[in-house]
């Protein structure tokens, strides 16, 4: 019965059903945003935020919830969540069964319910005319689910593509930030750097502002000047392969700039999630390489040991995963997120010698 979960979503995404759910479900402004949908939370959610539903066209059915805390989930958590207002993972998962028949119920597919066929009289669709405004646009990113969009080499020439001497005085320095491609987009006054896929290829302009009042004023932090599906692809990828091949361990940090001080370190073999939640299709990457890899997680000093469990889970139990942690010598500050390579050699290699004897099982 459980393989009924992985045929429904089958179902789902080769009838075009996706967006027909998230109305059924009571979202709003439902909008395709390339490979993924987009909506508003239902009303008795008091959610103003339009792009605060995202599901994502691949095999699982991907689903976040940016406001709420619904950070990763399938199609079947996410209706667990929305419908029955379960708001904890474990209560998601003991109403899946739950969610399977009201997503059966809604959709015409009988043949899952309870394992019994129905034959019931086909009733006219109310969203027919919609689905087919987008029947062509969705089968045509569901085609290219798991690539980003190329940009061109010369994407860069409108930067300039000098190193940020600020980033020198915080010990990051110039041959690194050659190495990584750091500049200035003078249109947005921000550092920029670019994103690579995992062949090394431009998919993406990172920017983060030099603004120190960022907060106070409303400015984010960093923005993606092109936008690309970052769940499907880590960051220095391309650069680390070998080294991680060659070492059998990886080092995940949440940001990029953990990787560039890391590789300066001479520790090479280390990618970055880009924010602080591997999702499914990038631990399958790591997977892929092999069950002898090591997996370090290097999660900034305001994670709790939760956080790093939660992330070690996307592993399995099969591989050895450890955590970098600073819970006991308390050499990083809390309140500054400081990230495990943020103050120094010295201090890094201190935590990544005991990271060993923290073994995650998940």
């Amino acid at each position: 019965m459980d393989n009924d979960f992985k045929l429904i979503k089958q179902k789902i995404l080769n009838e075009n059903k996706v967006e027909e759910l998230l109305l059924h479900m009571e979202c709003e402004h439902v909008t395709l945003k390339g490979n993924r949908f987009e909506a508003q939370l239902p009303s008795k959610f008091k959610s103003d935020n339009k792009r605060s539903v995202q599901v994502y066209l691949n095999e699982r059915i991907s689903c976040r919830i940016r406001s709420r805390g619904f950070s990763e989930g399938d199609i079947f958590k996410l209706v667990s969540f929305i419908i029955f207002e379960c708001f904890t993972e474990e209560s998601q998962n003991k109403h899946k069964y739950k969610s399977k028949k009201w997503i059966c119920e809604k959709l015409g597919y009988y043949e899952f319910i309870n394992g019994n066929y129905y034959s019931q009289q086909k009733q006219e669709d109310p969203l027919k005319w919609l689905k087919e405004v987008r029947k062509k646009r969705v089968k045509k990113n569901l085609n290219n689910t798991y690539e980003n969009k190329i940009l061109p080499e010369e994407v860069l020439n409108q930067f300039v593509m000098f190193p940020y001497l600020p980033y020198i005085e915080e010990g990051i320095s110039y041959e690194t930030q050659i190495e990584f491609e750091i500049g200035f987009d003078i249109q947005s006054s921000r550092i920029i750097y670019p994103i690579h896929n995992r062949f090394g290829d431009i998919i993406s302009i990172k920017g983060r502002t030099i603004d120190p009042d960022y907060k106070k004023k409303g400015i984010y932090k960093f923005i993606y000047l092109y936008n690309y599906n970052k769940i499907i692809e880590w960051y220095n990828w391309h650069r680390a392969l070998y080294y991680i091949l060659e070492k059998k361990e990886v080092i995940i940090f949440e940001g990029e700039k953990s990787c560039w001080l890391a590789t300066q370190y001479g520790y090479r073999n280390c990618i970055a999630i880009g924010g602080d939640d591997i999702s499914d299709f990038q631990s399958q990457m790591i997977k892929n390489l092999g069950i002898e890899i090591k997996i370090i997680i290097a999660l900034d000093k305001d994670k709790s040991v939760d956080d790093f469990k939660k992330q070690a889970k996307k592993f399995g139990n099969a591989r050895q995963v450890y955590a970098l942690w600073d819970g006991e010598t308390n050499l990083l500050s809390e309140e500054l997120k400081h990230s495990p390579v943020d103050l120094g050699i010295d201090v890094f290699e201190k935590l990544y010698k005991k990271c060993f004897f923290y073994r995650i099982i998940a």
